[in-house]
C-alpha cells in the first residue's frame, strides 16, 4: 500500500529530526523551518497531511496553514503549539480550518492518533469526492437517456400519426366502393363469394379501426385531444353496447350482469368512452369461458366514479399484469397479439384525470376505471 506523505513545517531542525525519525517507517516525511519552504514543498510534492508550529518568525504556524488551505484545500491542517494561545487556536479554527491542534511537548503515542485520525477523514473525503463525482456523471448520463426516451417517444408517436394517416388515406377511398359492391354481392348465391366478402369486410373493418386508434393515440400522447364532456347515464349506454356482441354472447352462451342505478351518470368524453367499455366487453366477451358470466357495475367511491368488468376465464398472466396498458407490449391478456386498444383505454382515463387497474379475481379477471368526479 502506498504510503501517506506527510509535511511538517517547525523553525526548530531539533523537532523535525524528531518528528522525521518518529514517523518516517509509516509516512513520507517532507519538513520545512519555515511558511515559504513549506509553500515550495507542496508545490512540488503530492502532500495528505499538514502539520506546523504555531510559534514562527515572520509567519505564524496559522498564517501559514490558511496560505495552504487557500491553494492546497484538500490535505487536512493540526497545528501544534507550546503555548495556550487561545486567540491564535480561535483563528486556527476559524481560519484555517485547522483539523485538530496538539500542545507541545507532544507524546508519540497522542500525535500518531491524531494524526491517523486526520489521515483517515482525509480518505473518506477523497472517496466522498470521487463518489459524487462518478453520481454527477451518472446523473448526467441519465439526463441524456431521459432526453433520448423522449425523442424516441415522440418518434414513436409521429411513426404512429404516418401509420394512421397513410392507413386511412386509400382505406378511406376502398370504403365507399366496397360497401356498394357488398350491397351487390349480397344477393349471390355462392357460398365462397359471401365468406370471401365477410373476410375483407373484417379486414377493411380493422384497419379502419387501427387507424384510427393510432390516431388517437398520438392526439392523446401529444396532449392535442379535446375533450368534449357530456353527462352520460350508463345503465342505457351499456345495454347498447352490449347489443354490438349479441352473437358472440349466444355463441357462448355467456350471462351478463348489468349491476348499475338506472339513473347513474359520469361526465366524460362520450366516443371515447364509449370505445373504453367497447374494447373491454369486447375483451370479456373474448377470454370467457362458454357458458360463463360478465360482470358490470358501477358505483361512488371517494372522488372517483368507478366502472368493474370482470368475466369469468383464465385471467391475466403475470407477464400481461406488468404491462398491459403499455403501448405495443407483448401480451395482452391471456392472447400474445401485439395491440393497442388497452393502451388507448390507458391513455383516455388519463385524459379524464382518471386511471385504469387490472387484477386477477377467483376464477376470471377484473379491470376498473376510474373516471374523476366532476361537478
Amino acid at each position: 500500500m502506498e504510503k501517506f506523505s506527510i509535511l511538517y513545517v517547525d523553525d526548530e531542525e531539533t523537532n523535525l529530526r524528531v518528528f522525521k525519525n518518529t514517523f518516517r517507517r509509516e509516512y513520507n516525511i517532507f519538513t520545512a523551518t519555515n511558511a515559504l519552504e513549506g509553500m515550495q514543498v507542496l508545490e512540488k510534492e503530492k502532500i495528505d497531511l499538514i502539520l506546523s508550529d504555531q510559534r514562527m518568525p515572520e509567519i505564524t504556524g496559522v498564517e501559514f496553514l490558511k496560505m495552504s488551505l487557500e491553494k492546497f484545500p484538500k490535505p487536512n491542517r493540526i497545528l501544534i503549539t507550546a503555548y495556550t494561545d487561545f486567540e491564535a487556536l480561535q483563528k486556527a479554527i476559524n481560519e484555517a480550518r485547522i483539523f485538530q491542534y496538539v500542545q507541545k511537548p507532544w507524546s508519540e503515542d497522542t500525535l500518531a492518533e491524531v494524526i491517523k485520525n486526520a489521515l483517515e477523514l482525509y480518505v473518506l473525503k477523497k472517496e466522498n469526492i470521487k463518489l459524487n463525482r462518478e453520481l454527477l456523471q451518472k446523473n448526467q448520463q441519465l439526463e441524456t437517456l431521459n432526453e433520448e426516451l423522449l425523442k424516441l417517444d415522440k418518434l414513436k408517436s409521429e411513426f404512429l400519426s404516418i401509420i394512421s394517416h397513410e392507413i386511412r388515406t386509400p382505406l378511406n377511398s376502398l370504403i365507399v366502393p366496397f360497401q356498394l359492391l357488398k350491397s351487390e354481392i349480397e344477393s349471390a348465391t355462392s357460398e365462397n363469394t359471401k365468406t370471401y366478402i365477410r373476410i375483407l369486410d373484417n379486414a377493411v373493418t380493422r384497419l379502419e379501426k387501427f387507424a384510427l386508434n393510432a390516431e388517437r393515440i398520438t392526439k392523446l400522447k401529444a396532449r392535442k385531444y379535446v375533450l368534449n364532456m357530456e353527462a352520460i347515464e350508463l345503465k342505457t349506454s351499456f345495454e347498447n353496447i352490449i347489443k354490438n356482441f349479441t352473437f358472440d354472447i349466444n355463441s357462448k352462451k355467456i350471462e351478463i350482469v348489468v349491476d348499475v342505478d338506472d339513473k347513474f351518470f359520469i361526465r366524460a368524453d362520450f366516443k371515447l368512452y364509449e370505445f373504453c367499455i367497447e374494447k373491454l366487453i369486447e375483451n370479456a366477451v373474448k377470454h370467457n369461458f362458454d357458458n360463463g358470466k360478465i360482470k358490470i357495475k358501477a358505483y361512488k367511491e371517494g372522488d372517483y366514479n368507478i366502472i368493474e368488468i370482470s368475466n369469468t376465464g383464465n385471467g391475466f398472466s403475470e407477464e400481461a399484469l406488468k404491462d398491459v396498458f403499455k403501448i405495443f407490449s407483448h401480451q395482452n391478456h391471456i392472447d400474445k397479439n401485439i395491440g393497442v386498444d388497452l393502451s388507448l383505454v390507458s391513455l383516455i382515463l388519463e385524459a379524464h384525470k382518471g386511471k385504469i387497474l387490472a387484477q386477477n379475481i377467483e376464477n376470471g379477471a377484473l379491470v376498473k376505471l376510474f373516471y374523476t368526479i366532476i361537478p
